[in-house]
């Protein structure tokens, strides 16, 4: 595999994790800029890198079954994650530093954890087609990994600014819509729909 082709699918595997870090940023008003975006880029970057290395691994065991529910799982995680933004932009509560319309930051470990695990499921399926291609995997899950976490730093920055810019309980609601529409995408592209 040629590095332009192993920079395509890097871009291509971290578009979803872009989105969904812009999503976040969208409604986080934490003043810790670096921190998110430290955050984002290990959490999306990091499990970009480890799932084509599992699904690489497991690749002889699990490949065809990963594969018929990755789509099922990533739109159930992402349902979840946006559902809950919503939810709790539209729950009336008194918001205090860490709450952005009765949402805590989104960019702290526990809230990171199933979108990065939602939107690197693919992932894990590239990986275990690149076993079955004969192809190496330490390099494509590298560059995987460095530019989703790179894209998801950018996103980062980009919600940040889209989000000073409007309110704060439309932007959670925004982000929570985007993350869920993210999900209905890897669903329907998976079944062939798109």
């Amino acid at each position: 595999m040629g590095i332009f082709s192993i920079l395509l699918l890097s871009l291509g595997v971290s578009v979803d994790a872009f989105a969904v870090s812009v999503a976040g940023a969208l409604c986080d008003r934490s003043k810790n800029r670096w921190q998110k975006i430290l955050l984002a880029a290990l959490f999306f970057g990091g499990f970009q890198f480890l799932m084509p290395l599992a699904g690489y691994g497991a690749a002889t065991l699990c490949a065809g079954f990963v594969k018929a529910i990755d789509h099922y799982l990533a739109l159930f995680l992402l349902l979840y994650v946006g559902g809950n933004m919503i939810f709790e932009a539209c729950r009336k509560k008194e918001e205090t530093p860490d709450v952005c319309c009765g949402l805590e930051r989104f960019f702290t470990p526990k809230r990171l954890f199933l979108p990065a695990v939602a939107t690197s499921l693919d992932a894990l399926a590239v990986g275990a087609s690149l076993r079955f291609s004969g192809e190496m995997i330490l390099f494509p899950a590298l560059a995987m990994g460095v530019v989703t976490g790179v894209i998801s730093g950018t996103g980062v920055c980009i919600g940040e600014r889209l989000g000073k810019a409007a309110g704060e309980k439309a932007m959670t609601i925004a982000g929570g819509c985007t993350i869920i529409l993210i999900g209905i995408k890897i669903f329907l592209e998976d079944i062939g729909f798109l």
